[in-house]
Parts: structure tokens; C-alpha cells; sequence
């Protein structure tokens, strides 16, 4: 596993990635995480002969949290192709969960030529947030103390193990570092007031009939409802809904030998399909 800083459109990033050859693989994460939740499976990817990649967005991790960025899907989303550049990826596979699923999204219907396949972690943007949902999150990732951090994690896991102290006071410093209160709340003030306004459903089925498109949620996911989910699937044309057990709203961290499987079945039905 590597990891090393990149600056795209003068914001600098810190970028992990995992083998050095093979098809490229864009992992693009939530709301008020950061690129490392997805070593796990970049790890297993790699071994599998896969180039893995993840970054943290502007405002998350260690990447930069400048205060007059556009803290919205959109902007994130350019950015997720300006690290494409950088990183001199012509194409790649994309995958994408929560709040990054509709980062991704964006990302594919603006340059679906570059797009392999989109594979949409429980994300946002397909249903509606409900104002008290929407609020809800305003006020979690305002709240970044390790009592504040706790009870988010609490809700992402089903174990309760993976929610380490490490983890939870980890989180609660880089949350609350220079910058990224307030980046990580202009995000929150999207969510509440234009993602709304932005949902991507009838786009994606334009979407997924020039590329491949993948649906997965969590059993247990108490973050965004399996009900969407299934609506989603619906629309898509996809069958039932892909469900993995025993987890909540970050299957590839709770199960990563089983997540990176379903990756692969979904990649590997794309390509017979085609």
C-alpha cells in the first residue's frame, strides 16, 4: 500500500493506492470520512491484479480544507476527474458510497467515456432526504468531539468492534483539524438545502444504458434505507436488490472479502453482458 500527496486544482490530496498495473479501480468515500476506509479492499483488489485507488476529498482526511472551495457533488465530483488526470488514468472502474456514490455519479454522467462501470455503495442522491434526516446530519458532522464521533460510528457499524477507540479519536482529530469543521459543515448545509434539488435517479438510467451499473446496501444500514435501495433497483432495471448480511452502511469495512466479491460478480456480469 502506497500513499502520497497530490494537488489537483490547487487543493493537495493525499491519495492510498494498492498494485501497480491492471485495471484501474476509483474509490471515492462519504460525508466526514476519508480515503483509508477503503485499505481493506483496496488491498484484496490488488491482490486480485487490480490498480486500487482512493483519495480523500477537499475538507476530509488529510487532504486540504480551503475555505472558499465548492463544497458541493458537483464541484467534488470535477475534482474526482482532475484526479483522474493527475494520476493519468484515461479510464477507470468507479466506486462510490454514501454522499461519494453521488460524487461518483456525477462524475460518470459528466465523462462517461472514462467511466468502466459505476458501482453505488447505499449512496445519496437517488431518493429524497427528509428534512429531520437532513438536519440530523447537519448537526453530526458539526459535532466532532469523541463523544460525537462515537455515536456516528454507532449507527455506520453493526459490530461494535470496529468502531475502535483508535478509530473514534482518530476521527475526532482530523474532524476537527484546522478547516475542516467548517468544510465539513458547508457539505452538511448542501445536503440539507440542494442535494434535494439534485437527485439522480432518472439521470442514472439514461446512465446505465451506456455503461454498467451496480447497486449494494448494507442489511443493517441505519444510515441510508434499504427501502431506497430497492427503489432504486427498481428503476434501474437491475432485479432485486444486491444485499449483503450482517452489515450496516460500510460493508467493505465490516466484510472486505466479501464486498470485493460482489465487485467482482457485478464486474464480471458487466462484461459477459456486454
Amino acid at each position: 500500500m502506497m500513499q502520497f500527496p497530490l494537488t489537483v486544482a490547487g487543493v493537495t490530496t493525499r491519495v492510498l493506492q494498492a498494485g501497480h498495473s491492471g485495471p484501474a479501480v476509483l474509490f471515492i468515500h462519504g460525508l466526514s470520512t476519508r480515503a483509508d476506509r477503503w485499505k481493506a479492499a483496496l488491498e484484496r483488489l490488488a491482490a486480485r491484479g487490480h490498480r486500487a485507488i482512493a483519495f480523500d476529498l477537499p475538507g476530509h482526511g488529510l487532504a486540504g480544507k480551503p475555505a472558499d472551495f465548492d463544497y458541493s457533488s458537483a464541484s467534488l465530483a470535477q475534482y474526482t476527474l482532475g484526479v483522474m488526470n493527475a494520476l493519468s488514468l484515461s479510464h477507470a472502474h468507479l466506486v462510490g458510497t454514501s454522499l461519494g456514490g453521488h460524487i461518483a455519479a456525477l462524475a460518470a454522467i459528466a465523462a462517461p467515456q472514462r467511466c468502466d462501470s459505476l458501482y453505488l455503495v447505499a449512496p445519496l442522491g437517488l431518493a429524497p432526504v427528509a428534512p429531520e434526516a437532513g438536519e440530523g446530519i447537519r448537526r453530526s458532522v458539526r459535532n466532532v468531539s469523541v463523544e460525537g464521533v462515537r455515536a456516528k460510528l454507532a449507527n455506520v457499524f453493526v459490530d461494535p468492534a470496529f468502531a475502535t477507540e483508535d478509530l473514534i479519536v482518530e476521527e475526532s482529530r482530523i474532524n476537527g483539524s484546522e478547516g475542516a469543521v467548517e468544510a465539513l459543515s458547508a457539505l452538511g448545509d448542501y445536503i440539507v438545502e440542494r442535494l434535494n434539488g439534485e437527485l439522480l435517479d432518472r439521470a442514472l438510467v439514461d446512465l446505465s444504458a451506456r455503461l454498467p451499473v451496480g447497486l449494494l446496501w448494507g442489511e443493517h444500514d441505519r444510515m441510508v434505507s434499504l427501502s431506497v435501495g430497492h427503489d432504486a433497483a427498481r428503476l434501474l432495471g437491475l432485479g432485486e436488490l444486491p444485499v449483503m448480511p450482517n452489515t450496516g452502511h460500510a460493508p467493505y469495512v465490516e466484510q472486505p472479502d466479501a464486498f470485493v466479491q460482489r465487485w467482482f460478480d457485478f464486474a464480471r456480469s458487466s462484461v459477459e453482458a456486454a
